[in-house]
């Protein structure tokens, strides 16, 4: 099966959602479709493919696996923002909030700490993930099955800052879990969705600016549709065209290396257009 590439000016983020009554609002919000009823874990994405989401199902293994294949099928970026979102139980909020983990352990006493996290009016908490279900809320803020399993592997795919977990508290010491159904969970999303947008907003902005840093410049694309670079030469390219945009005009530049007979040439001019323009600050 083939997936087109998001364009190089997009944003890019990827959800990892446990159940389906979890994920429905925010299909419908982002425009999300189903891909195929033949992959191992459910995937679904919007027209532009900026946002892929896939339903892990419940637990560590689960969740793992999904975030993993996601990152397989979708062919994720560096630059992409990765989102767990799902209800927790919670021994300190309310029902209903929605909330921001920024401390995650697990039932080994493992203990991660995300990046920073959106400052916004959301409470911040920290997760407890475990293999069962738990109903002994004391001492406890937020408890799931999955978080921990996917910030783990979340992390092997993109910089911490573009990771995020948020859960709405939907079961504690007054809202016995056993009380949970399919429509009380899709009510605690949908009811959320304003505030989830929100957060999601700054992680589209914050993919779109690791896009741009990271993206390699027109300029590098153009010569190395004209030349042949070897792997060490590609390295100096990069970085050499990055330097010589910041004062010269990409059209320009092609125009002047236009006789390079060589990749080596090419370089070598790059070089010497840079130390040319450079400051002497000796004159200061």
């Amino acid at each position: 099966m083939k997936y087109n590439k998001i364009s190089n000016d997009s944003c890019s983020v990827r959800w990892v959602i446990a159940l389906k009554e979890e994920a429905e609002t925010i299909l419908v919000h982002y425009k999300m479709k189903l891909i195929s009823n033949k992959t191992p874990y459910p995937i679904f994405k919007n027209n532009e493919e900026t946002h892929w989401l896939v339903l892990s199902g419940i637990g560590r293994h689960n969740s793992a696996a999904a975030t993993s294949y996601l990152y397989t099928i979708s062919k994720a970026s560096k630059w992409t923002s990765w989102i767990n979102l799902g209800i927790a139980g919670c021994g300190k909020g309310n029902y209903g909030d929605l909330c921001l983990v920024d401390k995650i352990v697990n039932d080994s006493s493992q203990i991660t700490y995300p990046a920073s996290i959106p400052k916004t009016n959301l409470h911040r908490m920290e997760l407890l993930t475990t293999d069962v279900p738990i109903t002994d809320y004391s001492n406890q803020e937020l408890i799931d099955m999955e978080g921990n399993a996917f910030y783990d592997i979340a992390s092997k795919l993109t910089t911490r800052e573009l990771i995020c977990i948020m859960k709405v508290i939907s079961d504690g010491p007054s809202n016995h879990i056993n009380d949970l159904n399919k429509l009380k969970i899709h009510q605690l999303i949908k009811s959320n969705i304003s505030k989830i947008n929100k957060v999601v907003l700054y992680y589209e902005k914050l993919s779109l600016h690791e896009d741009k840093i990271r993206r390699k410049p027109e300029l590098f694309h153009d010569i190395c549709s004209k030349w042949h670079f070897s792997t060490t030469q590609m390295f100096q390219l990069e970085n050499l065209t990055r330097r010589v945009i910041i004062f010269s005009d990409k059209n320009d530049i092609m125009e002047l290396i236009r006789g390079c007979k060589n990749s080596s040439s090419v370089i070598t001019f790059l070089k010497s257009k840079i130390n040319s323009n450079q400051i002497n600050w000796s004159k200061f």
